[in-house]
């Protein structure tokens, strides 16, 4: 009997059913409709899966967890098995290139050199390609508390995932994308109740969301927009 991934789900990523401040529902609407998407750390391709179905991508999916590859094979175009960690791992991605997007959705955290493979990505994007990273926030009230309080506990997911090798803030989490040469242009930010609250009024009023409120402090991850220059 196969294990089910760890990182998998059911059904393919659906916004009719999923909060629009959630993680997922962010990055989502950062992807152009019809755009050619390299998806770091696919698990089991529920994201890929959505982005051809509903926004008529093509994606090319790299995923470590064999079980997920084969589930992923199923939802998207194209998936391979590849350790991120290895040098030269994207090259089974090249033929499929160049891409108009770059994602790495809670992945880059649980690599020992993530900023390699962001350099690598570089010879595979367009010029002008979006690059969107999102990366747990380790700078969050609560993480702050309990560190406070002598407690720096390992958990199965989330924030403090024991399998996270690398630990981010707002700060840091820019950093890591600027110095492989991709410029930062937005911010965004999910798990923060009062962000949620606010973009709830935004979207009443028919209003503008706002910028994000003490990210620093109130989101459990960091959504960066970027791009490769030119």
């Amino acid at each position: 009997m196969t294990a089910t991934p760890k990182y998998h789900r059911d059904t393919l990523y659906d916004p009719a059913t999923a909060h629009p401040d959630e993680a997922h529902s962010i990055l989502m609407r950062l992807i152009p409709r019809g755009s050619r998407v390299l998806e770091l750390g696919c698990a089991s391709g529920y994201l890929s899966g959505y982005m051809e179905a509903a926004l008529g991508c093509r994606v090319t999916g790299l995923e470590i967890d064999p079980a997920a590859v084969a589930i992923a094979a199923g939802r998207c175009s194209e998936v391979h098995a590849a350790d991120l960690d290895a040098p030269g791992a994207l090259a089974v991605a090249e033929a499929s290139g160049p891409y108009d997007v770059l994602l790495a959705a809670a992945v880059l955290e649980h690599l020992r050199r993530p900023e390699r493979v962001l350099a690598e990505a570089r010879t595979l994007l367009k010029p002008g390609a979006r690059v969107i990273v999102s990366l747990p926030n380790i700078a969050h009230w609560r993480y702050r508390l309990l560190l406070l309080l002598g407690r720096f506990d390992y958990t199965d997911y989330g924030v403090m995932d024991r399998t996270h090798c690398r630990l981010y803030t707002v700060r840091t989490g820019r950093a890591l994308l600027e110095e492989q040469g991709y410029p930062v242009e937005a911010l965004y930010i999910a798990g923060s109740g009062l962000q949620a609250l606010l973009n709830a009024l935004a979207r009443r009023r028919g209003r503008p969301l706002p910028a994000p409120v003490l990210p620093g402090l109130l989101a459990t991850e960091l959504i960066y927009l970027a791009r490769k220059p030119g």
